[in-house]
């Protein structure tokens, strides 16, 4: 579903030799979690045992979302803290996929550009925003009685 390659992001045990600590800033995220993506990720690593290393930092950026509502494309800005114990494999820690599946949660179920957008009229098709809100709610009762109005004749007879 997600892949990921990025070797800026992996912490190898040798990066260790002269000192517990090691530090990358801001280095830019090329992962793919399914929406473009404009990151940025600084974290520190330390070296708390040969089995794990922790890693603090944070991801700031903007991811390019749709929204559910009127299906426009807009920015939405993000900054997530790192904080996580991750286990090496083979000397080599892939601080990426924490990054990805931070990134993930992140990522709203049903995103909206703003609370004020009310979506595409399933009427006229136009975008309901802020201050440009068509006028057929007020006659979609009419409508829909117009059109089902045989079966509603037959709901009341029973």
């Amino acid at each position: 579903m997600f892949r990921i390659s990025m070797i800026e992001l992996t912490v190898s045990l040798s990066d260790f030799l002269k000192t517990d600590t090691v530090e990358v800033k801001d280095c830019k995220y090329n992962g793919d979690i399914g929406v473009k993506t404009d990151v940025l990720v600084s974290f520190r690593a330390l070296k708390s045992s040969e089995e794990s290393i922790y890693i603090s930092g944070t991801i700031k950026g903007f991811v390019e979302l749709e929204c559910s509502r009127c299906l426009d494309l807009y920015k939405r800005q993000i900054e997530i803290p790192i904080n996580a114990d991750i286990e090496t494999s083979d000397g080599k820690v892939d601080v990426g996929e924490e990054v990805r599946q931070l990134l993930s949660l992140e990522m709203p179920m049903k995103p909206a550009c703003s609370k004020d957008c009310f979506g595409i009229c399933k009427i006229c098709g136009r975008h309901n925003k802020k201050n440009k809100s068509c006028n057929c709610a007020d006659s979609i009762d009419e409508s829909v009685k117009e059109r089902w109005k045989e079966l509603l004749n037959n709901k009341r007879r029973k």
